[in-house]
């Protein structure tokens, strides 16, 4: 799949994304969850996973990511949401979780976890809610 919109495309193909791994690994180098990753673990992580990217149409320039885990059915795990810190404000971050929270049919009706330190009032308002007292979580 590939949308396009203003000087923009997402798409989903993991052939495309795979290739692009090593540029993937470069962009999450700038979070703070995934600074310090191997470019190989980022290309299993892929490779196990639904992935989405924003790509500038002119310039075929990498500028946004998302992964997804998933078992199709009962949960999904939202992570590594990232857009380039060139090019926040444009509304790309939204972009992403717009289409892969409310586009997505195979993640639809399913419930969804994510992890994140920065960025609460954004999945608020895609009906994210924190869950301090039934939660639990083993680092790796």
């Amino acid at each position: 799949m590939i949308k396009h919109f203003d000087k923009y495309y997402l798409t989903d193909d993991k052939a495309v994304l795979l290739d692009k791994y090593v540029a993937i690994n470069t962009l999450l180098q700038n979070s703070y969850w995934a600074k310090g990753r191997n470019a190989s673990v980022m290309h299993d992580a892929i490779t196990n996973s639904l992935n989405y990217a924003i790509f500038e149409t002119d310039t075929e320039r990498l500028i946004g990511y998302a992964r997804v885990v998933t078992d199709y059915a009962t949960i999904f795990y939202l992570c590594d949401v990232f857009v380039d810190l060139e090019f926040r404000g444009r509304g790309l971050g939204k972009k992403l979780i717009e289409h892969i929270l409310l586009r997505e049919d195979k993640l639809i009706g399913i419930s969804g976890l994510l992890k994140t330190g920065d960025a609460k009032p954004l999945y608020e308002k895609y009906g994210f809610e924190e869950c301090k007292s039934i939660c639990m979580i083993k680092n790796g």
